[in-house]
């Protein structure tokens, strides 16, 4: 859903028009009041061209390291230890974008869970 109008005419490509329209990453620097409904059927489409705004990049390290004991004959102990992202670094999901929700502009969850370690014992025989 756009933040424009919701006439039924092109809903998949409709901009919003800014008011005063600076780049930001803040709520607090880009405020509903920056924002105005298209006034349909005058107007077609916002003034604000596609991807103004955009997400930080995505920065996770996923890792593993192990090793193989030899134990018997035919019998080998595998140690693996592995990290998803290691880095620990949130990957944030959209903001809200409807311009009537309480919501608007603010980010209010992840989009992945956080740093994940697993340790792996196997035994090859």
């Amino acid at each position: 859903m756009a933040l424009g109008c919701q006439s039924a005419q092109a809903a998949d490509n409709q901009r919003p028009t800014g008011i005063d329209p600076q780049p930001s990453t803040s709520a607090a620097r880009l405020p509903r009041s920056a924002f105005a409904f298209i006034q349909a059927p005058r107007e077609l489409a916002g003034n604000l061209g596609r991807n103004t705004f955009r997400k930080g990049k995505i920065f996770n390290w996923n890792t593993s390291i192990g090793r193989t004991f030899p134990v018997k004959n035919d019998f080998s102990l595998q140690v693996t230890a592995e990290a998803i992202n290691l880095s620990n670094t949130p990957q944030f999901a959209e903001p809200g974008r409807s311009l009537t929700a309480t919501n608007f502009g603010q980010i209010t969850n992840t989009l992945n869970d956080g740093r994940a370690l697993r340790f792996l014992l196997g035994l090859r025989f």
